[in-house]
């Protein structure tokens, strides 16, 4: 963790899961390597695909309805002034959770940033034109260097991207954000905590398998529950933290929706995580559907849930 490198610097084939691939950030200061590895990375885990955009789409209305809100930290004043700025660092390919801030807050400038450019499937065509106008939609890897000047942003926000940051990057990317951020400015991160509860053998063991290829991968993770104690390490104020359980499978609604947002996300990482289930060496999609069948149905039995946990804190102003 912190500024330690992984010594290891291969990217290797998404498909062969059995191999590590800690990432390097030897690179990363002069060059692209870095970049190039965790970017290709970060494709297989949120493919552009119809189905992932759903997904991701489908998961903003998830979390909105568990928490009945959009946001935690207390910007609302702020945003209500024409010379108020957002981030939305991974915005995703629809950017949901950006376009409904910006229609909440029209003074404001939202500003996504996501690896992939929004809204470019061939299903967005009648999508771009509702586009908000205080809206702004970015094409960037953040490991090419967040590309805006210091103290640029009263609000900067970030969800579901712990398994996208290598270990050894979670402190930069945490003074990165400091760094973007305005004086008494917030942060804020929304993210899983590291296990289910509740869970059968059987669920239990495909969560294993996902945190075993995310540590090959990454490393040691950033989880929901280790946030606020980074972000109080990093110097951070007035950091509030809480957390929103949502079921799987049961529940009425909400377990429908985290049922459906989890199963298109491990459909599309069934190669990857294949090898750490104990099914064969070669992927089999038939024994891996009927693995996640079971693991889901199991759900029911067991009352298996997740715990969602947010967390903001406050920059400091300047000495």
């Amino acid at each position: 963790m912190g500024n330690q490198l992984s010594k290891r610097k291969k990217c290797v084939d998404s498909k062969s899961a059995s191999t590590s691939t800690k990432y390097t950030s030897d690179s990363f200061n002069n060059g692209s390597a870095l970049s190039s590895c965790v970017s290709k990375y970060a494709q297989e885990v949120f493919p552009h695909t119809t189905s992932e955009a759903g997904r991701q789409q489908g998961e903003h209305y998830l979390l909105k309805h568990v928490f009945q809100t959009s946001h935690f930290a207390p910007v609302n004043e702020i945003l209500t002034k024409e010379d108020s700025k957002v981030l939305d660092i991974g915005c995703g390919v629809h950017a949901s959770w950006l376009l409904d801030m910006a229609n909440d807050f029209p003074n404001c400038k939202f500003t996504g940033i996501d690896i992939i450019q929004p809204f470019t499937l061939e299903t967005d065509t009648d999508s771009i034109g509702h586009i908000p106008a205080n809206c702004q939609l970015v094409k960037l890897d953040v490991f090419d260097g967040f590309s805006f000047p210091d103290k640029s942003f009263d609000f900067v926000h970030q969800r579901m991207m712990q398994i996208v940051y290598p270990g050894d990057k979670v402190s930069w990317m945490f003074a990165e954000m400091l760094r973007l951020t305005k004086d008494n400015g917030w942060i804020e991160l929304v993210e899983l905590d590291s296990a289910p509860k509740r869970a059968g053998p059987i669920f239990a063991k495909v969560f294993v398998a996902l945190r075993a290829l995310m540590t090959d991968r990454l490393g040691r993770l950033l989880t929901g529950s280790s946030i606020a104690r980074k972000m109080d390490q990093n110097g951070l104020l007035d950091v509030t933290t809480d957390y929103g359980s949502a079921p799987v499978c049961w529940g009425g609604y909400v377990g429908k929706l985290v049922y459906e947002d989890l199963l298109v996300f491990f459909k599309h990482l069934g190669p990857s995580i294949f090898g750490y289930l104990d099914l064969g060496d070669e992927f089999n999609e038939e024994a891996y559907d009927a693995l996640l069948d079971s693991a889901f149905d199991e759900c029911v039995e067991y009352q298996t849930f997740l715990n969602i946990r947010w967390v903001y804190g406050r920059k400091p102003a300047s000495s």
